[in-house]
């Protein structure tokens, strides 16, 4: 029972990760850059170690991700006031409208994903994964 819970899962985040690319594409985000546009969106002047730990990412693809967003005006990066060898990332409001409009692509490609489970099945799904969630970070 656990390998095809394990199985399923992991299929699904194929899946799902293939759909919200194909979501992004259109708006030339990968689901990286998109979620990096979403954190820097909830605060401002984030150091590249504190994104890359919160994404879950290397240092290196942190980099890659930030060049990205600062080349294309999304993102652009300033001195840190507190410590002069670090840099702090800020979202640029061509970034935040980029964020935006993304955003409701994203949101549709979601939805679509989920349009098969009925309104119940949902909320136990969200119960299930959410104990799920909790029994890891117990352990």
């Amino acid at each position: 029972m656990e390998r095809a819970i394990f199985t399923t899962l992991r299929e699904l985040i194929v899946l799902l990760a293939g759909e919200m690319a194909g979501a992004l594409r259109p708006f030339h985000l990968t689901p990286e850059q998109f979620d990096t546009l979403l954190l820097l969106d909830t605060d401002s002047g984030w150091r590249m170690g504190d994104l890359s730990g919160r994404l879950l990412l290397d240092n290196s693809k942190m980099t890659r991700i930030v060049d990205h967003l600062a080349a294309q005006g999304w993102a652009e990066r300033r001195p840190d006031p507190e410590d002069r060898r670090a840099q702090q990332v800020f979202l640029t409001a061509a970034g935040k409208a980029q964020r935006e409009l993304a955003q409701v692509a994203h949101l549709a490609a979601l939805q679509a994903s989920l349009s098969g489970l009925a309104a119940a099945e949902r909320a136990q799904l969200l119960d299930l994964l959410a104990g799920w969630r909790a029994n890891l970070n117990d352990s």
